[in-house]
C-alpha cells in the first residue's frame, strides 16, 4: 500500500476520474523535466489542492500532514517512474496514473477507476460505505444510524481500498482516522 494505509491521501468531494487526467499529465511533464525538483513541486501542488478540496483542517496533533504527504508522494513517484536498468525515468501516463491511484490507497489504476465509477452512483454500496465511514470519522451518529437502517449489510461491507477495512475497523481506530486512515 502507498507507503502505509495511514498515509493514503483523502479523496476530494465527488471525485471524478476525468479530473485526474490533468494531475497525471502534469506528473509526466514534471518527470520529463530537466529540473530535479519538478516531481516534488508537482507533489506539493497536488497534495495541497487535495487538502483544500477535501476541507481538511490539518493540525499538529494529526498523525499525517501536508509536508509528510508531499515527501511520501514525491518519493513514491520518483521511485515508480524511474527505470533503474536505463538509469533514467520512464515518465509514462500509466505510471503517473498508478502513482495517483496508489496515493489514494488503491492497488491499481483500474481498481481506482472502478471505485470512482461506483462512487458516482449515490445508490451504490460503495457510496453508502463511504458515507458511513465518514459518519464514523466525523462523529455523525444520526447519519450512521440512518445509513445502517437503510442498508444493514453495510456492517459486513469492506472498503474498496487496498486495506479492505470494515466499518468496525473505522470505529476501532478511535478517532485516529481523521483523514480516512485505518490502522
Amino acid at each position: 500500500m502507498f507507503p502505509t494505509p495511514q498515509a493514503a491521501l483523502p479523496l476530494p468531494p465527488r471525485p471524478d476520474l476525468k479530473k485526474y487526467k490533468k494531475p497525471a499529465k502534469n506528473l509526466v511533464k514534471a518527470c520529463r523535466s530537466n529540473d530535479p525538483s519538478a516531481i516534488r513541486s508537482w507533489a506539493v501542488q497536488w497534495v495541497e489542492a487535495l487538502v483544500k478540496l477535501s476541507g481538511l483542517s490539518m493540525t499538529a496533533d494529526l498523525p499525517v500532514g501536508v509536508d509528510r504527504w508531499v515527501d511520501q508522494v514525491a518519493s513514491f513517484a520518483q521511485k515508480q517512474l524511474s527505470d533503474s536498468e536505463k538509469q533514467g525515468m520512464t515518465c509514462t501516463a500509466s505510471g503517473a496514473q498508478f502513482v495517483i491511484a496508489r496515493s489514494h490507497g488503491f492497488e491499481s489504476r483500474p481498481k481506482f477507476a472502478n471505485f470512482l465509477e461506483m462512487l458516482s452512483h449515490e445508490d451504490s454500496t460503495a457510496s453508502a460505505f463511504e458515507a458511513a465511514a465518514d459518519a464514523i470519522i466525523f462523529g455523525d451518529i444520526a447519519m450512521q444510524e440512518r445509513l445502517l437502517r437503510e442498508n444493514p449489510n453495510l456492517i459486513r461491507t469492506r472498503s474498496a481500498r487496498e486495506h479492505r477495512a470494515t466499518l468496525l475497523h473505522y470505529i476501532a481506530a478511535n478517532g485516529a482516522s481523521s483523514t480516512r486512515m485505518v490502522a
